[in-house]
């Protein structure tokens, strides 16, 4: 495949090029109108539209009615398929807090998943444990009554029934064992610290021990103060990554989130955390004898306390771009390059480059809305 009058995001910003394709690898990339198409070469003609890497979400809960707690294969297969339409390419699947005999389900059906994936769908590259090893009071849109201390029996079991492929575990650092949990399990996956009241003191034991990041900031991870500056100055003070997860102002001032990306674009990452409210009509609906409102914006439940995010990856990098202020070219490097880099994948995906694995989105210049999606060097979307 031939892509034609392009500008792809290269380094730090959108340049005029062409870019040419072969057996799912991008093999070269040329100045702009200079390629000759070759004899029964496919061509894509975009007359100025930008090009970025596939974008990778590290924490998606699921979409369209569907959780990947379902542990159903056919449910994954849509919220993959969803995904792509997004401009996903890769993703973590999220798991919260559920029995015992639900995770074991579900990381099972995971694995089987991974080995054996439906075609033309996302790539699930892993599994972000996001429980059950949380505070109960700091639970969150999670069933505090399943949060439970950390276990590395449980923890072992579920990843191997996963196939080893956790790749991210969000745990409170306050948990009787937490220091200890947090050593061992380093040694297979990133430790995050998440759903916590922690102090710093605490926060900044665990990080000691072999945590690494910090899940959601600001949204169930205490108050930060000059005189106790908690979890969230713990992570700012050592740690080598931030999920952050940005659906409107009203969750974080666009100021605090300028803040997050000021002086840690080396770390910050978004997640769109989107679960199985995400694409669904506005309405009401029953989950778990719980009933949830969704709107265009949000999914609260009865109490009106949050439900989890509804909004897509596409979706979170716009009010990013557009509240926050952030420039349009790190907006899309936090969803492709680093990401990349905190699973070590980079070497294959993240970035435009001679050599890597054609996964590519095809945008509008103007509004960045999605013309194409190419996964593997086919053109998907």
């Amino acid at each position: 495949m031939l892509i034609r009058h392009g500008k792809p995001l290269l380094d730090e910003m959108f340049t005029y090029r062409d870019i040419r394709i072969e057996d799912g690898r991008i093999t070269e990339i040329m100045p702009y109108d200079t390629s000759v198409p070759r004899e029964g070469e496919e061509v894509l003609d975009i007359f100025g539209s930008v090009i970025t890497p596939g974008m990778i979400d590290l924490e998606v809960h699921g979409a369209l009615g569907h959780d990947f707690s379902d542990a159903d294969r056919e449910g994954f297969e849509i919220i993959s398929k969803s995904l792509l339409r997004q401009g996903v390419t890769g993703y973590l699947a999220a798991v919260n807090a559920f029995p015992k005999d639900v995770l074991a389900e579900t990381y099972e059906a995971l694995g089987q998943w991974m080995d054996h994936p439906a075609a033309d769908t996302a790539r699930m590259l892993g599994v972000h444990m996001r429980g059950p090893f949380i505070a109960p009071d700091a639970a969150g849109c999670q069933e505090a009554a399943y949060a439970q201390t950390p276990d590395m029996d449980l923890f072992r079991r579920l990843n191997d029934l996963s196939g080893g492929r956790v790749k991210i575990l969000t745990m409170s650092p306050e948990l009787p064992g937490a220091k200890e949990f947090a050593h061992e399990a380093a040694e297979s996956c990133m430790v995050s610290l998440g759903n916590t009241g922690a102090d710093f003191d605490t926060a900044r034991m665990v990080y000691a021990y072999g945590a690494k990041a910090l899940t959601d900031p600001f949204r169930n991870t205490g108050v930060f103060s000059p005189q106790e500056p908690g979890v969230i100055g713990a992570a700012m003070d050592v740690a080598e990554a931030i999920f952050i997860n940005y659906t409107d102002e009203a969750s974080l001032h666009p100021a605090t989130l300028r803040m997050l990306f000021r002086g840690n674009l080396r770390r910050a990452c978004l997640v769109s955390a989107q679960t199985a409210f995400t694409g669904l009509p506005n309405g009401s609906y029953e989950i778990e004898n719980h009933r949830v409102e969704k709107t265009q914006t949000k999914a609260v439940f009865e109490n009106g306390q949050d439900a989890g995010s509804v909004a897509t990856m596409d979706m979170v990098c716009r009010q990013v771009m557009n509240l926050g202020g952030i420039p349009i070219p790190i907006v899309y490097k936090v969803v492709t390059e680093t990401p990349a880099k905190l699973l070590g994948i980079f070497d294959d995906v993240g970035s435009i480059e001679v050599g890597k694995r054609a996964d590519l989105v095809i945008r509008d210049m103007h509004g960045y809305e999605i013309e194409h999606v190419i996964l593997g060097g086919n053109l998907v979307v």
